[in-house]
């Protein structure tokens, strides 16, 4: 791999969120191969760092077992919901976690965010505001942008079936992320259709709509949403 096979990847990741350097998220994004390698320690970090804050609601019938560590005014977390022994949580302003969701690991949530029923969230991050995950997703080591929407049963998977390197690909080029666990990495403003399944490493850039029940892997960019569209419309019109 040259040089510039690296920096394509890296521009590419670049891209996909709006988020200034003041913003104290902006030290998980990775955007370089530091960055990218060190999410998880610099998660750990962050979520470390945060004043603990509790201005939220959490319903009685909650399983808590591991630590809240901020809930901004308006949150809430619903009965039903478990945060597991080993999470740790910060939950922005306003946002939800829906009955039978399930908090592993260091989760960070932005504002005005929903976490519906029965998902799974783990070592991750979801920017917001307004970024929604349907019933049943399952989000590993995965970070996603604003204004987002996940339907039911989107699988983000976080490791290889042989539990090697996680790579990044973007067209011929690719990186390796030193990384045995990495989900998908989601640019602002992406709309999923339901039941569909993101490979590791997955790169899927700011505001595309997909189709529902697809394979997804690699970089997702505009030509290849065209040809999952043009393959969704060939379906339905064969039914």
């Amino acid at each position: 791999m040259t040089p510039n096979d690296s920096d394509s990847v890296f521009d590419v990741l670049r891209s996909l969120w709006d988020l200034a350097p003041p913003d104290p998220r902006h030290c998980l994004l990775p955007l370089d191969r530091a960055s990218l390698e060190e999410f998880l320690p610099r998660l750990r970090e962050f979520v470390a760092a945060t004043p603990v804050q509790l201005k939220g609601t959490v319903d009685p019938a909650a399983l808590v077992r591991g630590n809240i560590v901020y809930m901004g005014e308006g949150s809430v977390i619903e009965a039903g919901a478990v945060i597991h022994d080993s999470c740790r949580l910060i939950l922005g302003e306003r946002s939800v976690v829906r009955a039978g969701a399930v908090l592993r690991h260091e989760v960070v949530v932005g504002a005005d965010c929903l976490i519906g029923a029965h998902c799974e969230v783990v070592r991750s991050v979801i920017l917001g505001p307004r970024s929604y995950l349907g019933h049943f997703v399952y989000m590993g080591d995965s970070i996603g942008g604003r204004d987002i929407m996940v339907a039911g049963n989107v699988m983000m998977a976080n490791t290889l079936v042989d539990k090697g390197q996680v790579g990044l690909r973007y067209r011929g080029a690719r990186v390796n992320s030193n990384r045995t666990n990495l989900g998908a990495l989601i640019g602002d403003g992406v709309r999923f259709g339901a039941s569909s399944t993101l490979s590791p490493g997955c790169i899927v850039l700011p505001g595309l709509a997909l189709p529902p029940h697809v394979a997804l892997y690699g970089t997702i960019d505009s030509r290849r949403r065209r040809a999952l569209m043009k393959e969704f419309a060939r379906a339905w019109r064969d039914q």
